[in-house]
């Protein structure tokens, strides 16, 4: 066995033992959470009034009411009735702030739906409960005699699939004569608007053979954008701009020449036309064309004036470009609510600059370099003056802080953290800090890092709108293993904390949707390709939660990245994100400063990304006792030919 390998069984190993302490621990000092377990077990299986013993023991426990949940779970769904449902409902009125009670709740109200319990249904649904519970809802209400016809229909007028609990709501619709060709036509636009054409297809059948083929001339230009070249003057306008937006991402230049043709043929009106060419420009601006800069002055500003997303790509295009006149005048443009973020501070000091007009640059760059932030740090390089780091410790509160701990939500997050029941400990610290004023939600930040709860802490500082507690909100831990993998990969550490934080804010069995795990947010299949580059075992997606062996592998694919893009770190940092092949496809034709390039990285999610880990890396060297290197001498220029060598081993 190899010594990347054994190092990876070895930490396997050592979790294992460590898990059996904890479980010795447990039973000796938590008793009663072992009882817990042991009693949650038998009532979700229906076994707890056989261990009574069980229940007495736990009769003072923070979590005890979640036996009664768990309980009442097992009988809604083996035997439920009009006694169980009176139980439930005097459950839910006791516990209204107890995270099984609201799941219970949930998993009541098809049950009711099903028995026919409408008044109890609508007395338990809340607005917030979704689609499928708001057609039960009215469904409940036509089975009571009442007429809900404009909730109805408003269930009918979207452009997908509804739940199928929404079937006896349209039926009723049906009934009542209120589904007419219009009604129906006018739900197979909105589906084409959509992208659900399937449901457009169906709906079409339901309709008669003259009002049928206004679908298919729809479905025709919406299938194949390209169609829209020779698209009659009939075809509606909404349905022509979806179209046509489609037709822009496939063949921007065609769609560019198209432009005035089609609007003209069509009488497209000034929204119309102003959205088509939102699109254009915006697509230009995100390929990092010039033309772009054409398409955004052929826009109305009146219609962008609160159109944050296109006003910001206007300005980047510009920056790319270097246009530094219309940068300002872009910038001075601006809403003064938007003009005011740091981004286009900054860029209007650096375009004035850029113009020789250097005092007002200056004028611009001195307060935003008083500033804990990535375009304050730019500043501050601009002047030449050290980061303005801004630490000021959140002061112990002890009479707010009781007011928190007094809160019985408090205790059961802490008790289902040491059970090791994250989700639920989450639920339950929502909980804590529903409407909590700004001074306990910061003393509630304090308790989750006492206890090392740090994603909670840092977000719910956050929520109390403190920024400068930097031991709260950029803590250090798993310390001893970030240092040991950043040495064994040349990398700095504040660097993988900048990364670990800016992934995972420290949650180690975090999981997203794409399906990365832990720590620093490993895609299973990453993580087996650096394991084998590194000639150690494949680890399993549960070894992943691990943090060592995740901080292990992570590592090592950031020095991959850095590699593949010769050292180049905000390269390194996108690719980390978004992967390299997109960053390829970035490249400019030129050499370019790296704060143009990342200001015009075309994914908001990655542009965002870097500049959080550029930022967050400035912090950790601080706290970690490291000098700090300014970022203009930490990101190095942007050139064409960069990892082509790389790449091609």
């Amino acid at each position: 066995m190899n010594s990347s390998n054994a190092s990876i069984t070895m930490r396997l190993c050592f979790l294992a033992v460590l898990l059996l302490c904890a479980g010795t621990s447990v039973a000796a000092d938590g008793s009663q959470r072992a009882v817990f377990r042991d009693a949650l077990a038998a009532a979700q299986q229906g076994r707890l009034d056989a261990h009574p013993d069980l229940r007495s023991q736990l009769q003072t426990y923070p979590l005890y009411n979640y036996l009664s949940a768990a309980e009442l779970r097992y009988r809604l769904d083996t035997n439920a009735n009009t006694a169980l449902d009176s139980q439930i409902q005097s459950f839910i009125s006791a516990n209204p702030d107890l995270p099984p009670a609201e799941s219970l709740r949930r998993n009541w109200l098809p049950s009711l739906a099903r028995r026919g319990r409408w008044s109890m249904l609508l007395a338990n649904t809340r607005d917030s409960d979704g689609t499928t519970a708001t057609c039960r809802a009215v469904n409940a209400r036509i089975q009571m005699g009442e007429n809900p016809r404009d909730d109805a229909l408003a269930l009918w007028r979207v452009g997908r699939s509804q739940p199928d609990a929404c079937d006896p709501v349209f039926a009723w619709l049906e009934r009542q004569g209120l589904l007419g060709a219009d009604e129906i036509l006018e739900r197979a636009r909105l589906a084409v608007l959509a992208g659900q054409y399937g449901l457009t297809r169906y709906l079409a059948r339901q309709l008669p053979a003259d009002r049928r083929t206004q679908t298919e001339q729809w479905l025709n230009v919406a299938e194949t954008p390209a169609n829209l070249n020779h698209a009659s003057a009939g075809l509606d306008g909404d349905i022509a701009v979806y179209a046509f937006k489609r037709y822009a991402l496939r063949n921007l230049d065609g769609a560019a020449d198209l432009f005035t043709p089609l609007a003209d043929r069509l009488q497209l009106d000034e929204a119309q036309r102003h959205d088509m060419k939102r699109q254009l420009a915006l697509l230009y601006a995100q390929g990092q064309k010039s033309q772009a800069l054409v398409w955004f002055a052929r826009m109305d500003h009146n219609r962008m004036r609160d159109d944050e997303h296109a006003l910001g790509w206007e300005i980047r295009a510009a920056i790319y470009n270097q246009r530094w006149p219309l940068v300002v005048d872009a910038i001075n443009d601006l809403p003064p609510a938007i003009a005011d973020d740091e981004e286009w501070r900054y860029w209007h000091a650096r375009a004035l600059e850029a113009m020789g007009r250097s005092e007002q640059a200056r004028a611009l760059y001195a307060p935003l370099a008083k500033e804990r932030s990535y375009h304050g740090y730019l500043a501050a390089d601009a002047l030449n003056q050290d980061y303005s780091l801004n630490e000021r410790p959140l002061a112990v509160d002890r009479a707010v802080r009781a007011r928190v701990e007094a809160k019985p939500a408090l205790a059961r997050a802490n008790e289902l953290r040491a059970l090791g029941m994250d989700h639920a400990a989450g639920q339950e610290w929502n909980v804590v800090i529903d409407g909590l004023d700004p001074a306990a939600l910061g003393q509630a930040a304090r308790i989750a890092h006492e206890w090392g709860w740090h994603s909670r802490a840092i977000i719910t500082l956050a929520r109390a709108d403190y920024w400068d507690d930097l031991d709260i909100r950029y803590p250090t831990p798993y310390s001893d293993a970030v240092r040991q993998f950043a040495d064994n990969n040349d990398l700095d550490p504040a660097y993988v904390f900048a990364i670990m934080r800016t992934e995972s804010l420290f949650q180690p069995a975090i999981r997203s949707s794409a399906g990365a795990v832990g720590l620093m947010q490993l895609l299973p299949g990453t993580a087996r390709l650096v394991a084998r580059r590194m000639n150690a075992a494949a680890p399993s997606s549960s070894a992943l939660t691990v943090p060592e062996i995740n901080i292990q592998l992570g590592t090592g694919y950031l020095a991959q990245m850095l590699e593949r893009w010769d050292g180049n770190i905000a390269m390194a940092t996108a690719s980390y994100n978004a992967g390299p092949q997109r960053i390829a496809r970035w490249l400019p034709d030129d050499d370019m400063d790296p704060t143009i390039w990342i200001a015009n990285i075309p994914y908001t999610e990655t542009r965002n990304y870097v500049q959080r880990a550029m930022s967050h890396m400035t912090v950790f060297q601080s706290r970690l006792h490291e000098n700090i290197v300014p970022l203009d001498d930490r990101i190095d220029d942007i050139k064409p030919g960069y990892g082509e060598q790389t790449a091609s081993r």
